[in-house]
């Protein structure tokens, strides 16, 4: 009975030490990248056939004894675990857990299938690095399975064996000699992977491969490894082919060749990637390394002249290889890869595998169902404006201002002319020119072949010779018609610019005729990218696009309204200037939109009957003159802009630097108003610490001054009046009357009866001084002596007689 507890409980350790590993966990690095968003899709297919295969109950048999007690081990679900590039992605659909990069390793041990991909991301070469050295110390541990074992190997899941997948690179080809120096066009097969000489850039990559090679020769009773060569992926969302798409997309006026162009690139869709991956993982071959690339050999001006033609403005120039660093966009890993030069065959995943390629047609053919799916990936949705309203109401402000905010291109019969000028001067200037002339001229018969090639498929003579036709009218200078006009609006409709990114028609069509004109059908395609609307109409919208051009019909109509006070006094209110109408013009203008604004002949009733709906704005502010609040409700019926000058990553790119610099700016502004706070502050206490001392003594002075100032008026007090006064106090205090200050005053009385002791000059002696003065004065009179009076020399004896001075007096 012991012995039975005993293996019980070692069976229990052992199958909890199992549930550690499962052969039916996958791990797979980057799921949310480029790649793993597509291999994860395939990989879950693995999870739907199982969740729909029954599950079959494990009897369980009751015995009497411990030994014969069976172990019911609970059968482990398949699950999807992996890392991810962008840290705030949480969950994601038929993902079992995330696992963080830095606890990644011991999570891969523990999985029964490894799906690595180091082709997309050089920064998990470290992590394959790491991985593969973990690998081989366990598997060194580990007891080799038995031959039976290896040969019933199905690589399903249900094996016990392990399974590695390496997604690498094919730059670790990149500079392997032809097989044959006489024919260098002869392609390469999986079984020459081990003449494969790798780029200087990539020699990680390289020793990563042999690393897991000499892996799957070393252990293949114990683990099933490949190396799975991944050509340049292409489709969705798109990659390394991303800012040719983009620069397509925008109409760029030039797209770039890298060098001629006649390079082979072999290409991979991304969905056929992760094909390959899954049928890998349900059929795990005895092969070492195969190849994934498609079986089309394609050049890199195959790639990028077909959608320069599809979706853009047709227009390429070729620069030095070495020039490509100059665009932004284009990164070291996108060089090397745009710069490779190899012909693959791909023998394995074609005669073995028998894989079910996602499109067999050529790059060139399949552009139009690429552009579809990056639109889609990408979010790109082209916004068609037509602005209605009176004269002077604002359109062109409004028209200007969702242009700007929306990405779009501003159309109007004013400016019409000149754009279309513009466009065919450039286009005229460049075929002069040529594509190759930015290139070395070179006489190699392969550079001049290429260059044919170049020359043999730009525009036709027919196309060049009309637009050389069509800009020596429009430079002739002579008034065109309406007629006219309303053919160069139509052309600018359907310019792929305008397509693409979507337009505003400012301030047309202004009636029904010419809505009917512009809008019609001809015979000009209403799609020419496959977007037919594969939806089965209504029976009453059967009829209903049968004679208008559905793509080049807006999505929204604004129509602006205003009263003719308002019109008129907006007229009065603009600045002088070329542009301003006079008062009879505004009149004019606005008598005529209002009768062509009828309700019985209006265009906006061409669209309604299109069941586009025109968006009714009234305008009421003089004071907004940017048509702000204008503009407020047409981007809310808008939504979004999709902003196709800038794709969204590089919006947000754009955005996180311009956040950065203002914070930075910011804090440098915080450091000097810090800076300028704190020295103000000094100079503020210098200023009240010398406004203090200063103060001080002005006090000083000040108390000083009303001293010296009160010096005669205590010393006439001392001398003169408090003598007197303290006698006459005394008496008071002595007699005590009944009215004191009646008894003080007559008491004063009595001690100077005249008064003038109290006056301040008065004495006795300077009485009898001037007694004596006045009987001299007396005596000099009867003399009759003149005395000449003490004046200055400088005063006139004129002065002197008319002031009237007395002689004595002057004495």
């Amino acid at each position: 009975m012991k012995k039975s507890v005993e293996k019980l409980s070692s069976e229990k350790s052992s199958s909890l030490t199992e549930s550690l590993f499962s052969f039916k966990r996958y791990f797979i690095n980057n799921l949310d990248s480029y790649h793993g968003e597509y291999v994860l899709r395939e990989v879950s297919k693995v999870l739907q056939k199982n969740a729909e295969s029954t599950q079959q109950s494990s009897a369980i048999v009751v015995g009497e004894d411990v030994d014969f007690l069976p172990q019911v081990i609970p059968e482990q679900p398949y699950e999807i675990i992996g890392t991810v590039v962008d840290p705030k992605v949480k969950t994601l659909d038929n993902v079992a857990r995330i696992v963080p990069k830095s606890e990644c390793l011991s999570q891969m041990l523990t999985c029964g299938t490894v799906v690595l991909d180091i082709s997309y991301d050089r920064e998990e070469t470290a992590i394959a690095t790491d991985y593969l050295q973990l690998l081989k110390e366990l598997l060194e541990k580990q007891i080799p399975l038995n031959v039976t074992d290896v040969d019933n190997d199905d690589g399903g899941g249900e094996s016990k064996k392990r399974y590695l997948i390496l997604i690498s690179t094919l730059m670790t080809w990149a500079v392997t000699k032809p097989l044959d120096p006489d024919a260098p066009e002869m392609p390469f097969i999986e079984s020459d992977f081990r003449k494969r000489k790798y780029h200087p850039n990539y020699k990680i990559f390289y020793d990563i491969e042999n690393e897991v090679i000499g892996i799957a020769r070393k252990y293949k009773s114990q683990i099933g490894a490949i190396v799975v060569g991944c050509g340049v992926t292409y489709g969705g969302r798109e990659d390394v082919l991303f800012y040719w798409f983009q620069k397509a997309w925008e109409c760029e006026h030039l797209l770039p060749l890298l060098g001629r162009g006649g390079n082979v690139i072999p290409l991979i869709n991304v969905q056929d990637l992760a094909q390959i991956v899954y049928n890998l993982i349900m059929d795990f071959p005895k092969k070492l390394y195969i190849l994934a690339v498609e079986q089309n050999v394609t050049k890199q001006r195959e790639i990028i002249k077909p959608l320069g033609r599809i979706v853009g403005s047709g227009m390429f120039k070729c620069i030095p290889a070495e020039d490509a660093f100059l665009i932004p966009e284009i990164n070291q890993r996108i060089f090397d890869l745009m710069t490779l030069n190899l012909n693959m065959e791909p023998t394995f995943i074609v005669e073995t595998m028998g894989l079910q390629w996602t499109s067999e047609l050529s790059f060139a053919e399949n552009v139009p169902a690429l552009i579809k799916q990056f639109k889609k990936e990408r979010g790109l949705k082209s916004f068609k404006v037509v602005v209605y309203g009176p004269p002077i109401v604002g359109k062109t402000t409004l028209s200007k201002l969702i242009c700007e905010a929306y990405g779009l291109v501003y159309i109007s019969p004013e400016t019409v002319v000149q754009d279309l000028m513009e466009d065919l001067t450039w286009r005229v200037n460049h075929w002069d020119v040529g594509e190759t002339a930015a290139l070395p001229h070179t006489t190699g018969g392969e550079d001049q072949s290429v260059a044919a090639d170049s020359e043999d498929n730009g525009e036709e003579e027919g196309v060049q010779e009309a637009a050389k036709q069509t800009l020596a009218t429009l430079q002739s200078g002579r008034a065109f018609n309406d007629d006219e006009i309303l053919t160069y609006l139509r052309q600018r409709l359907l310019c792929r610019e305008a397509l693409n990114r979507g337009w505003v028609l400012d301030g047309f069509p202004t009636n029904l005729s010419q809505c009917s004109v512009l809008f019609d059908k001809g015979d000009e395609p209403d799609s020419d990218t496959g977007e037919e609307n594969e939806e089965e109409p209504f029976d009453e919208d059967v009829d209903l696009y049968t004679n208008v051009l559905k793509k080049i019909l807006p999505d929204i109509v604004v129509s602006l309204e205003a009263t003719d006070d308002f019109i008129c006094e907006k007229a009065m209110r603009q600045p002088e200037g070329d542009t301003r109408l006079g008062e009879e013009a505004v009149l004019k203008r606005l008598g005529e939109f209002r009768a062509g604004d009828a309700r019985d002949v209006t265009p906006l009733n061409f669209f309604d009957e299109l069941d586009i709906h025109p968006l009714i704005v009234p305008v009421k502010e003089h004071s907004d003159y940017c048509m702000k609040t204008t503009y407020a409700a047409v981007a809310l019926r808008m939504g979004r802009p999709c902003r196709y000058g800038k794709l969204i990553a590089q919006i947000e790119a754009a955005e996180r630097k311009e956040k950065k610099d203002l914070d930075t700016l910011r804090a440098k502004e915080a450091l000097v108003i810090a800076e300028l706070e704190k020295k103000m502050k000094e100079e503020r206490e210098e200023k009240m610490e010398y406004w203090s001392e200063l103060y001080a003594l002005m006090r000083e002075e000040e108390e000083a001054a009303l001293a010296v100032a009160g010096e005669p008026v205590r010393n006439y007090l001392v001398t003169h009046i408090f003598p007197t006064l303290t006698t006459a106090l005394l008496e008071v205090a002595k007699v005590r009357p009944d009215d004191p200050i009646d008894f003080l005053a007559e008491y004063l009385f009595k001690l100077n009866p005249s008064g003038k002791m109290l006056e301040p000059g008065y004495n006795l002696q300077a009485e009898k001084l001037l007694g004596k003065i006045k009987i001299l004065d007396e005596a000099l009179k009867e003399l009759d002596i003149q005395i000449e009076p003490l004046m200055p020399p400088e005063d006139d004896v004129e002065s002197t007689s008319k002031k009237g001075i007395n002689i004595m007096s002057a004495l």
